[in-house]
């Protein structure tokens, strides 16, 4: 394509030089004048050939196939490049000013419950003191006219106000406040709360959400006791059942009475009064018998119930005081003895 452009380009210069001449040749000139004319001419040929060969070169106008005027090349736009936002520095943050909390007048620490630990239990009615030992971590010194005053629960036949009588308490000192209180005539889980009051009527307790101190017991029948298992086991040709039962109440018991009912012949069988009816082991073979049981511990009861083969039923009849005497409870239980 370019070779074939470039020829048509000389030919068209070659016609023009060819023109010049001829014209030149047949106008003869009459002066001096003719010869720079000519010249002129043919320097004018030799210009547009240059040109012509130049705009070739230089990639410019291109001619179309079959004649006609070339297209035009319009170069598109080049998109401008918006310009960046240039970042705005960042604001340094700012070390936070350091909070320190002021220390309360008035402010207790608990550091232990002195006496009646959380869920001791009491019989109905019966009366005990409570005992907390706690730390002055305020800035007021306490005195004799602190007192403890009731918050909330069960108050347990306290006044609402009790005086304390702490004397003289400093800052990180320690000192233990007592209540006397009385447990509740219904078995039950009971629960006190109480807090301190300053000599000015400020009331407050423990840490900065003024925790109150609590007392916590579980009321429970005076005698009571559960039977938890049985055992069968021979004894010098006679077979026992050992009856463990387990004191529930808030008295130590101390005598047995009972009976054995057999249930295939609906006979029954008392057993005398027994003032030592305990033993450790559930097969003691003999017994080596305890006299009394304390709240909480458990113990074997073991029956002789000679040779027979029989579904039988106990009655267990536990007492507080010997010879089957004073306030006693009772439970049930039945046995297979093969």
């Amino acid at each position: 394509m370019r070779k074939w452009l470039v020829d048509r380009v000389l030919l068209n210069a070659l016609l023009i030089v060819l023109a010049v001449a001829l014209l030149t040749g047949c106008n003869l000139p009459s002066s001096q004048s003719e010869p720079d004319d000519a010249q002129s001419a043919q320097t004018l040929a030799a210009q547009t050939i240059e040109a012509r060969l130049t705009e070739n070169a230089s990639g410019g106008v291109q001619p179309t196939e079959g004649g006609g005027n070339p297209p035009v090349d319009t170069q598109a736009p080049t998109d401008t490049q918006a310009p960046t936002d240039t970042p705005q520095p960042s604001d340094t943050p700012q070390p936070s000013p350091t909070h320190t909390e002021e220390t309360p007048c008035n402010k207790a620490a608990w550091v232990k419950d002195v006496t009646v630990p959380d869920g001791t239990e009491y019989a109905p009615g019966k009366t005990f003191t409570k005992t907390w030992r706690v730390r002055n971590v305020g800035t007021c010194t306490w005195n004799n006219d602190y007192d403890l005053v009731f918050d909330e629960g069960d108050q347990m036949g306290a006044g609402a106000v009790v005086d304390i009588s702490i004397g003289t308490v400093e800052p990180n000192e320690t000192v233990d406040i007592s209540v006397d209180l009385k447990a509740p005539s219904t078995p039950g889980d009971y629960r006190g709360d109480w807090l301190l009051r300053s000599d000015d009527n400020e009331v407050f307790g423990l840490g900065n959400n003024d925790v109150p101190i609590y007392v916590e017991i579980v009321v429970v029948d005076p005698v009571s006791f559960s039977i938890v298992q049985t055992n069968v086991y021979d004894c010098m040709g006679n077979k026992f059942v050992a009856i463990q039962v387990k004191n529930t109440g808030s008295e130590d018991l101390e005598s047995f009475r009972g009976n054995v009912k057999n249930l295939d012949t609906d006979t029954t069988t008392n057993y005398p009064a027994w003032d030592t009816p305990f033993t450790e082991d559930k097969d003691d073979c003999p017994g080596i018998n305890i006299d009394n049981i304390e709240p909480g511990d458990l113990y074997y009861i073991p029956l002789n119930v000679g040779t027979v083969s029989a579904e039988l039923e106990f009655t267990v009849r536990l007492c507080t005081e010997e010879g089957a005497a004073g306030d006693c409870h009772t439970e049930k239980v039945k046995v297979e003895v093969p």
